[in-house]
């Protein structure tokens, strides 16, 4: 999560109005009277169901439109996550989407930069069923001093 906001930030610091922009989408409600979710806590929900059931894009997208004609009308769900799926450089800045090699030929079907993604929950799970493991993992909170 750390990671994610610096790159955010990063990105965003030529250019603060865009962040800004960046945030107000994220927090529209997912349909009009909507109090429970966000634009983005609706689609971080439907990415995790994805991550943990093992959906194929083409599965997600599906579900995506499905979901969406199912809410009511002016909701904020995304139809497609495949808006820039044929482009072979970013549209902001222009660099390849592939690698390219040091003598400048692009390797096609190798990408510049792949976004990995395991929900945490289950290896949290793991780590804590082991009494030695967990001991260690919670050691430097028993370990400080309370002193009120």
């Amino acid at each position: 999560m750390v990671d994610m906001c610096e790159g955010a930030h990063e990105h965003f610091t030529e250019n603060p109005e865009e962040f800004k922009k960046f945030v107000e989408e994220a927090e529209k409600p997912l349909y009009p009277g909507c109090h429970k979710h966000t634009k983005l806590s609706g689609l971080v929900k439907l990415y995790n169901l994805k991550a943990r059931h093992g959906m194929t894009d083409n599965c997600f997208v599906d579900m995506l439109i499905e979901v969406g004609d199912l809410l009511p009308i002016g909701q904020e769900l995304p139809s497609s996550m495949k808006k820039y799926r044929d482009l072979t450089s970013c549209p902001k800045c222009g660099l390849s989407r592939w690698k390219v090699t040091k003598k400048n030929v692009v390797k096609k079907e190798v990408p510049t930069k792949v976004l990995w993604y395991f929900p945490p929950i289950p290896k949290f799970k793991r780590m804590f069923k082991s009494l030695e493991t967990s001991k260690s993992l919670t050691c430097h909170s028993e370990a400080q001093i309370k002193d009120g």
